[in-house]
């Protein structure tokens, strides 16, 4: 079993609390059909996203129509970056299928449970009459893709979903403009001015493949700060990770990608290093202006707000809901750190619990949480021998990526720190990096503006009702430091 099998494991986990239902990823037969002769430009992009997307999931996938060999070939190539074959994907049309999946067209005769999706510019639709338009913005069609992966997974595991008051979505539609209260934006170019990203992990990806892929120049300058290098296991939910890219810095790998998308334009910088070397390197005399925080944990993103960069966009999943987050402090909008307070009413913290749960020292899992590095022989031996499994698993391996694997076989529980372990899948990474990059688009152009979040259920339909203002909490230490800061420069104002 490839590592990324593993993830998606885990991923089935936390989902259902169990297991069980994984044999049904390799039961289960899809196809993908496209139209017999021409396939609109927003319908090879929706193409392009989804079989990315599906192939790191699902094994079984044959393609029809007049874009099935390119499409088979991006869906091949995804499946063997987690690890996998990807023989049993096929350029064929044998029927029966579990679920099919149309883009703009219909199905040929002997298709059941299909799902037919449509996108063109900003526009994503699902539902009988979707159709694909001419436009090169990437927006719509990965909308429509992270909606068909999710309700790919829906059909299937529609049973075993009952918990969740949720059902099939059989036609829906939107302007993802409108979902975001962003009407005012049009495809132009970008100045990024100077933007830190900080994680490169899973829901940055889902970013990046917008940025990457956005039809206008983006200019300015871009840092990107992550110490970790790709894994096998990163192939279940990294869109646009290739098998080469396994072993390589994240960071050189994605600046790579946005040079050679928009030229001399953008100024990348990839910083291999965590988030705090990283700023303690560059000093406080150099504040951060605009950082996007695409990182695995709560703890890492208050890091992220202790900074004190004047804007923040945040990005997350958790469990069957995804989210990003757009932060100007001032004013009474809410910062970065007022979505991640210190939980008042739990005895230890998150070391606290990691030290019991592993036998670690303290101040070790401090350091292997805030540095991100692997663990050596020796920890891995210490935490191996305390829960009777081979270190060889472990050594080289960050703690954060050892928990959901411990959390999966039973072995370790974290009930004050789900998140801490939540595995997802690569449509709720593609849904939060959606969402960060049109708060992204609204923060370039939009100075001023009122802190807001957007939540999202993975298998509902996404509505304009789920962005909600984000105003400041009275507990944020970062907030009450900003109230300090701007009452004494008011009083230098008046003594002058």
């Amino acid at each position: 079993m490839s590592t990324a099998s593993e993830k998606n494991l885990q991923a089935l986990k936390a989902l259902f609390g169990n297991d069980a239902l994984a044999d049904r990823l390799a039961t289960t037969r899809l196809a993908v059909v496209t139209p017999e002769q021409h396939l609109p430009a927003s319908g090879k992009l929706l193409g392009d996203v989804l079989v990315d997307l599906i192939a790191r999931l699902w094994p079984n996938i044959d393609f029809h129509g007049d874009a099935a060999l390119e499409l088979h070939a991006a869906a091949v190539s995804a499946a063997i970056s987690g690890g996998a074959s990807g023989s049993a994907m096929q350029v064929q049309w044998a029927p029966p299928y579990d679920v099919v999946i149309a883009l703009g067209c219909e199905p040929p005769l002997g298709a059941s449970a299909t799902i037919r999706l449509g996108a063109n510019d900003w526009g994503a639709e699902l539902g009988p009459k979707a159709l694909c338009g001419d436009s090169s913005n990437p927006v719509g069609p990965a909308m429509a893709a992270a909606m068909g992966g999710a309700q790919v997974f829906h059909r299937v595991f529609e049973k075993d979903l009952d918990g969740m008051g949720t059902a099939p979505i059989d036609s829906w539609h939107s302007d993802v403009r409108d979902l975001f209260g962003a009407r005012h934006l049009r495809v132009a170019d970008i100045d990024l001015g100077e933007t830190h990203f900080f994680g490169v992990g899973a829901v940055t990806h889902g970013l990046m493949l917008l940025l990457t892929r956005w039809p206008a120049q983006v200019h300015g300058v871009a840092h990107l700060v992550d110490q970790d290098r790709y894994g096998s296991s990163n192939g279940q939910r990294y869109l646009a990770m290739l098998q080469q890219d396994v072993g390589s810095s994240k960071v050189a790998i994605v600046a790579n990608r946005l040079r050679a998308a928009h030229g001399g334009g953008l100024e990348v910088h990839g910083h291999p290093t965590d988030l705090n070397t990283y700023c303690a390197t560059r000093g406080w005399h150099q504040p951060l202006q605009r950082v996007v925080a695409g990182l695995d944990s709560a703890e890492a993103r208050r890091h992220v707000a202790f900074k004190m960069p004047e804007r923040a966009i945040n990005m997350w999943t958790a469990g069957e809901r995804t989210g990003a987050g757009r932060y100007l402090p001032r004013s009474g909008s809410a910062c970065l750190a007022c979505e991640y307070l210190e939980k008042a009413g739990v005895l230890l913290d998150e070391v606290g619990e990691l030290h019991l749960q592993t036998g670690l020292r303290p101040d070790i899992v401090r350091v292997l949480l805030d540095s991100g590095r692997g663990m050596t022989q020796v920890e891995a031996a210490q935490l191996a021998s305390k829960w009777g499994v081979s270190p060889a698993d472990f050594v080289g391996q960050p703690l954060r990526s050892a928990m959901p694997a411990l959390c999966a076989t039973g072995r370790l529980q974290l009930p004050n720190n789900p998140e801490a372990v939540d595995v997802p899948f690569a449509f709720a990474s593609l849904f939060a990096g959606i969402a960060g990059f049109m708060m992204l688009l609204k923060d370039l152009a939009a100075d001023g503006a009122p802190s807001e979040s957007w939540t999202q259920h993975n298998f509902k339909p996404p509505t304009p009702l789920l962005l909600r203002q984000r105003p400041s909490s009275a507990h944020c230490v970062c907030c009450s430091a900003l109230r300090t800061l701007e009452d004494a420069r008011k009083l230098t104002v008046v003594a002058h």
